[in-house]
């Protein structure tokens, strides 16, 4: 993400040492000029638009993000860390926001139970916790794709399976799986686009150069779900496969066939296909679209923002109206 400056201004990591030996690590990054609209959702923008129409320009907001810009958030900390710990993350946060110059900090998509651990600390600073959208996970435990669609509920299974059959009743249609996909980028950043701009909220945007490191650089277990017709490109799905996780991290789709191919759903299916091959038994397909990732059976993971603001009274407001405006799909 560093190299190919994906999304934020600036990066910055902080570390708390014991002697020589890293005890905890915050990530972090920074938005200068952060259009508040592109993250709220469409309920976060209705709420905004009479403040655009009377400052006739986007609200943009000058904000530093603890966590993971394309994930859940995590302080990444040791066992057995003293119970000050939380005080002095937070104070070396709130020292690096006061030399940013950053007037909000948001602690982003957490599970609960981090925040808990933070909870005295967040509160000491004036933060306040709002749900996130949750994540979509999916158990697998299954030694063929077969089996894993036998497990399904009824209605889950003969939807797998028609959705399936309309793919393969299609002439000239294929998918594989591709461990190096950079010959494909100019065809796969069109249909990556089209779902972008379809997107309730985006905090980022991937460029060329990034999918291209995602598929050369050998510490990146990227693989891609390529979907064709007739030989031309109509659809993909990005994932990173671990020992035993996988994510699911971002779809292309060609719209003019997606849905009589049912694209979204074959590229899903055939990265469960290859979980399962490779031993994987956790996949998380993250945020939104969640009555479709319900049906491949995945169950619903909270997550939640710790927000705070220099200002008082905008933290009152805040407190009452982030809430409301986050997009709350899916809970």
């Amino acid at each position: 993400m560093e190299r190919s400056d994906l999304g934020p201004d600036l990066y910055r990591y902080l570390l708390l040492k014991q002697g020589d030996q890293v005890r905890a690590v915050v990530p972090t990054f920074a938005y200068y000029s952060l259009d508040l609209g592109e993250v709220l959702g469409a309920q976060g923008r209705r709420a905004l638009q009479p403040l655009r129409l009377i400052l006739r320009r986007p609200v943009r907001i000058k904000v530093l993000m603890c966590g993971h810009l394309l994930g859940e958030g995590r302080i990444l900390r040791a066992d057995g860390l003293e119970d000050t710990v939380p005080r002095l993350l937070m104070d070396a946060i709130q020292q690096l926001s006061t030399s940013l110059g950053t007037r909000w900090t948001v602690f982003k998509d957490f599970p609960p139970l981090d925040l808990d651990w933070l909870h005295s600390a967040l509160s000491e600073n004036a933060y306040f916790r709002t749900p996130a959208l949750p994540d979509a996970w999916l158990s697998v435990h299954a030694d063929s794709f077969d089996n894993f669609l036998s497990s399904l509920p009824k209605n889950s299974r003969h939807t797998a399976r028609r959705n399936l059959g309309k793919f393969n009743r299609h002439l000239g249609a294929t998918i594989e799986i591709r461990e190096r996909f950079d010959d494909l980028i100019p065809a796969m950043m069109p249909l990556y686009q089209a779902v972008l701009d379809r997107a309730e909220t985006r905090l980022d945007a991937w460029t060329p150069q990034f999918i291209t490191s995602l598929s050369n650089d050998p510490e990146i277990p990227a693989k891609a779900v390529i979907c064709r017709q007739d030989g031309r490109l109509a659809g993909f799905l990005l994932y990173l496969f671990g020992q035993k996780v996988a994510i699911a991290l971002r779809i292309g789709l060609d719209y003019n066939l997606s849905r009589r191919m049912q694209l979204y759903q074959v590229a899903h299916y055939r990265g469960i296909e290859e979980a399962i091959r490779t031993g994987v038994t956790r996949i998380n397909f993250t945020q939104t679209s969640y009555e479709a990732k319900r049906k491949m059976g995945c169950h619903l993971v909270s997550l939640e923002h710790a927000v705070t603001h220099r200002n008082q009274t905008y933290r009152l407001l805040l407190r009452h109206f982030l809430p409301l405006a986050l997009n709350r799909a899916g809970q």
